[in-house]
């Protein structure tokens, strides 16, 4: 069943007007991960470029938050000097992590430098040792180890990434009822498709005008079958397993607009129960008025606790209205729920960068741009310019168009 996006509210973020910004410390990575694309080029970035870049992405997006990203950023030797830059520029640091060198001496010191929130990036098909063979629903373990050890450690928030193959699809319930169960410990949730570089005899890449080997990515495929999961499709099987599931708000493709990049979900509950969803209305309300109070739009306020004031949202956000109705009945039969802390918790289904019909169809809005020698690109591009010098262009052989001309 197609998405029905004219009952979502779009983000109005821009390149240039965006809550979310992106630096790399270094490439350097002691896991191996079917499909990373980030290569093992250069190593560890100099302080003082990491210093310029977060300065920079900060002037050209307008961000409010800054990702912390490689490689795997635990291995980078001045990692608490970098979130103590992010800290004093008054952006809210983030840092995305596998997690295995993370212990709760490291994350108390990451705390104390400012850090406001880990991404932990965990999925079966990650080469972890200890966690082979596991299948989505078992890597929920995992999962609660770390949202365990952060909750722990203490005032910081929790997410995580979960990169979704066509096999992981019927797991996928069983991760959001571990995230509802743990609605106060996890904020958030990113299901990433999986996607890489299509190889066929059909398409070149070209940057500049020039052919370039798009088989020298380590995440080049042919198995064009595996790369083709949408966000439609994984927000299905959550419909299909809870029909009250619903989103929110979406980000579209820029290539081809029908596309869905981001769908994002956003649970309101507390320890006990969740509740219900906020509605398009809440998220308008909220980016606005951020907006407007502060100048810059935001993807995560720095307390994940929403609070019963958020219930307010009823008089205007029939989702809410059904959370709060939710919510009333609870407390009717156990009264102590009325004290419970209420929790925001943010399902994001995204469907990254991908290459469609001779064009690359990137994520419209997109809340993770960097800068790469003073110019502002999308980070999942990165290594098209390391590698290339630019950005890669699909365009059709001249072998397949001549067979097309000759039927």
């Amino acid at each position: 069943m197609p998405i029905d996006r004219t009952r979502m509210y779009q983000l109005p973020w821009s390149p240039t007007d965006n809550p979310g910004g992106w630096v790399e410390v270094t490439d350097a990575c002691d896991l191996s991960c079917p499909g990373c694309y980030r290569h093992k080029l250069m190593g560890h970035v100099p302080l003082a470029q990491i210093e310029a870049d977060v300065l920079a992405v900060r002037r050209l997006t307008n961000c409010d938050r800054v990702a912390i990203a490689g490689g795997e950023p635990l291995l980078y030797p001045r990692l608490l000097e970098v979130v103590e830059f992010i800290a004093r520029q008054g952006l809210k640091p983030l840092l995305l992590t596998h997690g295995e060198r993370l212990t709760l001496d490291l994350a108390r010191d990451l705390r104390k430098a400012g850090l406001v929130k880990f991404h932990f990036h965990v999925d079966a098909a990650m080469e972890r040792p200890g966690w082979s063979g596991k299948n989505e629903a078992e890597m929920n373990e995992l999962r609660q180890h770390f949202a365990d050890l952060v909750w722990e450690a203490g005032g910081m928030q929790c997410g995580f990434n979960i990169t979704v193959h066509p096999a992981s699809l019927p797991y996928l319930p069983h991760v959001l009822e571990w995230c509802r169960h743990n609605i106060h410990k996890v904020s958030h949730v990113s299901l990433v498709a999986f996607r890489s570089i299509p190889i066929s005899d059909v398409w070149e890449y070209q940057v500049n005008g020039q052919t370039v080997d798009a088989s020298a990515f380590q995440h080049s495929t042919a198995a064009l079958r595996e790369i083709e999961l949408t966000a439609d499709e994984m927000y299905q099987v959550l419909r299909d397993h809870d029909p009250g599931y619903r989103a929110a708000v979406y980000l579209p493709g820029t290539a081809v607009p029908g596309t869905t990049k981001f769908l994002v979900a956003l649970q309101l509950g507390s320890s006990s129960e969740v509740y219900g969803y906020l509605g398009p209305r809440t998220v308008e309300a909220v980016q606005i008025g951020h907006h407007f109070w502060t100048g810059r739009y935001v993807d995560f306020l720095r307390n994940p606790v929403a609070g019963r004031k958020t219930f307010v949202m009823a008089l205007v956000d029939r989702d809410v209205r059904r959370a709060l109705k939710r919510f009333a009945a609870a407390v009717f039969r156990r009264p102590a729920r009325a004290f419970e802390d209420i929790y925001v918790q943010s399902i994001s289904l995204q469907q990254p960068n991908e290459m469609l019909e001779g064009k690359a169809n990137l994520c419209g809005g997109c809340p993770n741009m960097m800068v790469w020698r003073g110019e502002l690109i999308p980070s999942c591009r990165l290594d098209e310019y390391r590698m290339f010098g630019g950005p890669m262009t699909p365009v059709a052989r001249r072998t397949a168009a001549v067979r097309t001309e000759l039927g």
